[in-house]
């Protein structure tokens, strides 16, 4: 900062240098306006500091509501993965209900072939039993 003072205060030099001085009163408002000019560089560069410091707040405001919003999608993202997980399970648990259904289809159809030949054995032994009881009938008769 010192070296841009050193340079504006050379370049003011030069052109009151370069500028022909028509009387007294020019060149002392010359000399007035390098400075004015030289005590409007501390101006401008608080000026600077002043923006920069403002900028630097609203940005870390805004790098601070990011990080709430960061955390917020993380804990958004733990509970879709926990659900995932529950989903894994429920999808896992009917998996193995399917299979213990097919199962018990299996049991079933086992023993309704086991129920329907113990009906067809039945028929046949009441056939049986009906023959017999004519045969002895008609043997008594």
């Amino acid at each position: 900062m010192v070296g841009r003072n050193q340079h504006k205060k050379a370049e003011n030099t030069q052109n009151q240098n370069d500028s022909p001085s028509k009387d007294d009163h020019s060149s002392t408002s010359t000399t007035e306006q390098g400075l004015m000019e030289n005590e409007r560089i501390p101006m401008v560069e608080s000026l600077f500091w002043e923006w920069i410091i403002r900028n630097f707040c609203e940005l870390k405001e805004h790098v601070v509501a990011q990080c709430k919003e960061t955390k917020n999608f993380e804990k958004r993202f733990d509970e879709i993965l926990l659900r995932i997980d529950n989903l894994e399970r429920n999808i896992s648990e009917l998996m193995e209900l399917k299979n213990t259904i097919q199962e018990l289809r299996e049991v079933c159809t086992g023993l309704n072939t086991r129920i329907v030949q113990a009906e067809e054995r039945i028929t046949e032994v009441k056939v049986q039993l009906n023959e017999r009881k004519q045969e002895d009938f008609s043997f008594f008769a």
